[in-house]
């Protein structure tokens, strides 16, 4: 079974108690798993899998699909800081978004992992502002090799990549600039 520590980035409903958590991790890349008692109080899974949080996580790939099943899970940090601030809130959301707009599932990412890492925790600490959604948009052009110096980030994501958050330059707007 494979194992790997993992950021979540997005969860969605599996029936009544349960969820699909879509996870970043450094050696296995994007992967989806489903935890069938994530909402059932006294499950296994209850209250370790939300947003942002960083885990242990161990799972039994799937044979017919690409949703794995989640066996276990070890909370490493749950991120709470960036849940004092909806600005930090929605500026997290757009990076791990555009993340997902720009990798492929089930690729390794090791670098583009750890850049998603060090920004959360940053961004933990720091108040949003435009600067850190700007470095965070050229890193990961960077990563993917296309940065070219004196043209914005962002234009480079969007030229190579539909699914780029639509939201993207509402959230510019609301932010401070550093």
């Amino acid at each position: 079974m494979p194992q790997d520590t993992g950021i979540i980035l997005k969860t969605y409903p599996l029936g009544e108690t349960g969820l699909i958590v879509v996870w970043s991790t450094a050696d296995h890349g994007i992967i989806r798993t489903a935890a069938r008692t994530a909402l059932k109080p006294g499950g296994d899974f209850f209250g370790r899998l939300d947003l942002f949080f960083e885990a242990e996580l161990l799972w039994e790939t799937s044979k017919t699909g690409d949703l794995d099943h989640l066996k276990s899970v070890s909370l490493l940090n749950p991120r709470l800081a960036l849940r004092h601030s909806f600005p930090k809130l929605r500026l997290a959301g757009y990076m791990t978004k555009l993340l997902l707009a720009t990798v492929e599932p089930r690729t390794p990412i090791p670098e583009i992992h750890l850049m998603l890492h060090r920004a959360l925790d940053y961004l933990g600490t720091r108040t949003a502002t435009r600067h850190i959604m700007q470095h965070f948009e050229k890193r990961l052009a960077e990563e993917h090799g296309m940065y070219r110096q004196g043209m914005p980030a962002i234009a480079i994501l969007r030229s190579h990549y539909p699914h780029v958050p639509a939201d993207r330059d509402a959230l510019y707007d609301t932010l401070p600039p550093a």
